[in-house]
């Protein structure tokens, strides 16, 4: 009986053990699955964590700056106006001031336009001498106090006016003074 009890004692040994060497079905496509989920959702979490900080803190530190937001750029980084073609034949112009006693002036202007505006370039060149004159009898009008250099941007407006109004194929867009004295 003693074999016969060693027989059976090896039987329920192994009885309750389960087949370990048959396929596991799912277990490890599934464990993959759950850890590629895993860290998904762990880098989702920290991109919606960063976002919302970042939202908060830009908020914070804007409050009450200007509300436009970067409306309000410095000069110094302000774009650039293109650069103008200049006309530079108109002679030199002398007159005199409508003051009593009259103040000598003396001045050479440019004229600036668009690079790309060739039949600007013919034009002034066609009216040169009428251009010439309206600045003459325009500048012989002021007194030598209005033609003091803090009011140059105005002359230089007044007179751009003025001869865009005799201007047929385009529009001089800037008046440049190379040289402006008045002497009393």
């Amino acid at each position: 009986m003693s074999d016969e009890q060693q027989d059976l004692n090896l039987e329920d040994v192994g009885a309750g053990a389960e087949d370990v060497s048959g396929p596991r079905r799912g277990g490890l496509l599934s464990g993959m699955l759950l850890t590629i989920l895993k860290w998904a959702a762990i880098g989702i979490g920290a991109v919606i964590i960063v976002v919302t900080t970042t939202i908060i803190t830009v908020r914070i530190v804007s409050k009450g700056n200007n509300p436009q937001g970067l409306a309000a750029i410095s000069p110094a980084y302000a774009a650039k106006a293109e650069p103008l073609a200049a006309y530079d034949d108109i002679e030199q112009i002398r007159g005199q001031t409508a003051d009593d006693p009259p103040a000598i002036f003396l001045m050479q202007v440019s004229l600036g336009y668009d690079t790309k505006d060739k039949e600007m370039s013919v034009e002034i060149g066609n009216r040169r001498r009428e251009i010439q004159d309206l600045i003459l009898k325009d500048i012989s009008q002021k007194k030598a106090a209005e033609l003091a250099p803090g009011r140059y941007p105005e002359v230089q407006a007044e007179l751009m006016d003025m001869i865009n109004m005799v201007m047929r194929n385009g529009k001089v867009k800037s008046v440049m003074f190379r040289q402006f004295v008045v002497q009393k």
